[in-house]
């Protein structure tokens, strides 16, 4: 069976602008047996979480009416993501669809004052990834420099 993954993704991101210019206040991962499956953002346009579709083989932007409970239980948790505690506080100025289904579909999120640094939230199918993988998130930060320093 095929699917129309043009389609899809078109309808998984049609929540994607209304991240745009909202505070976040808030955010949460779910782990489940020590892999990434779901970011939850609580800003003040609403609660999203950010996770897979079709078995990660692209992601999607759902609105939620709120935020899910820190809770660790075995091999399931709820909980804060240090790596991204830099963003807390901050207004997104800009989220971008990065790569395509089966080859690191994401999205990457730029803030107002943080002029350096990104989330990037994406599909494990993106190149190389463990063998024991499959259908979880890459969580990262990107970080970019805009001048040339001699070092």
């Amino acid at each position: 069976m095929t699917h129309n993954y043009k389609a899809c993704i078109e309808d998984s991101n049609k929540h994607l602008p209304d991240l745009k210019g909202a505070l976040l206040n808030r955010l949460l991962i779910n782990v489940v047996t020590d892999e990434f499956n779901v970011v939850y953002l609580e800003t003040d346009k609403g609660v999203f979480a950010l996770h897979g579709k079709m078995g990660g083989e692209y992601l999607g932007v759902h609105p939620l009416p709120e935020m899910p409970v820190p809770t660790e239980q075995e091999g399931v948790m709820i909980c804060p993501y240090p790596p991204f505690n830099g963003f807390l506080g901050q207004r997104i100025s800009q989220v971008r669809q990065i790569g395509s289904a089966w080859n690191g579909h994401g999205y990457e999120l730029s803030f107002k004052d943080v002029l350096n640094k990104t989330m990037i939230v994406q599909s494990i199918h993106s190149g190389d990834k463990p063998d024991d993988l499959e259908d979880c998130l890459r969580l990262g930060v990107g970080h970019y420099e805009n001048r040339w320093k001699k070092r």
